[in-house]
């Protein structure tokens, strides 16, 4: 791979969990093997938040110092937070206030100078890139949605509560218009200090919902981790126990891997540089 072409960076969140980081270094790999990619840029990278090196602004810094042109930055943040309004245009020293810069500083990051050549990518309204991830997912073992409920799995947050449930539920709708009977959603990170508790109510529900025959629990977390392992599946396990009867579906999945939205990230990433992009899998998305 030549130098002076740009890079392009995948930033995530970061985890300690095992195997957190593989799916998304697995994701990083499916978007450098999309078609173009390889002769526009010289490599694509992973860096995250916190949690896990490199940290996001040691990874530019490193790759500038390899002679790249410039990085473009994709975010893998389907969340509900500051982190994608914020923190990474922050700590890539992009414009904003600078109470911002200050606030990352003391919480001990090192953000980037003003004035580099990054760019971050925008990929799209995040609930519609939910959405096509979790119908995607579910294809793979539903049998007719008119009869069928979600129970959406995502990690929360007390500071923006009201953010994540805007999101939710513009995910719920987004099922709903492509079938499914019902959806509706549960939170499984610190807000409910990892309790399956509202998860297991959120099946119950789901299960006496008229003209509902079978439910899918279904993660909306980026990578797999313990949340899946014991959290959910503990829910998944009583409700089985105590009135599912085989009418409750759970895979200890991630929203990755997820090929269309590999392939929507080198789209975006190339239509920045202005190449043409005949086909774009994840631009429903």
């Amino acid at each position: 791979m030549q130098a002076q072409r740009p890079a392009l960076l995948i930033v995530a969140h970061g985890s300690r969990a095992e195997g957190w980081l593989d799916r998304v270094r697995e994701f990083a790999g499916h978007v450098a093997e999309s078609p173009g990619i390889d002769a526009a840029f010289s490599t694509v990278d992973v860096a995250c938040l916190e949690a896990v090196p490199p940290s996001i602004p040691d990874a530019v810094r490193a790759l500038l110092a390899s002679g790249v042109s410039r990085v473009l930055v994709a975010p893998l943040f389907l969340t509900a937070s500051t982190h994608l309004s914020e923190d990474i245009p922050g700590l890539l020293g992009l414009p904003l206030p600078e109470h911002v810069r200050r606030r990352l500083t003391a919480e001990g990051h090192q953000p980037l100078p003003p004035g580099l050549p990054v760019t971050l990518l925008d990929l799209g309204p995040i609930e519609r890139m939910l959405g096509a991830n979790v119908e995607r997912r579910l294809s793979l073992r539903s049998e007719d949605p008119s009869e069928e409920a979600v129970v959406l799995c995502a990690y929360g947050s007390t500071v923006h509560h009201e953010r994540w449930e805007a999101l939710m539920a513009a995910v719920r709708a987004y099922l709903m218009r492509h079938g499914y009977a019902y959806a509706c959603h549960a939170y499984v990170g610190h807000v409910v200090s990892h309790s399956p508790a509202p998860t297991l109510q959120a099946i119950r529900k789901a299960l006496h919902m008229a003209g509902v025959r079978r439910v899918h629990v279904v993660p909306v977390l980026l990578s797999t981790g313990a949340i899946q392992t014991t959290v959910i599946a503990a829910a998944w396990r009583a409700a089985e126990a105590s009135e599912g009867h085989g009418r409750v579906l759970y895979e200890p999945d991630a929203i990755l891997p997820d090929g269309d939205l590999a392939a929507h990230v080198a789209a975006v990433a190339l239509r920045e540089l202005g190449v043409f992009v005949a086909a774009d899998r994840g631009a429903n998305a």
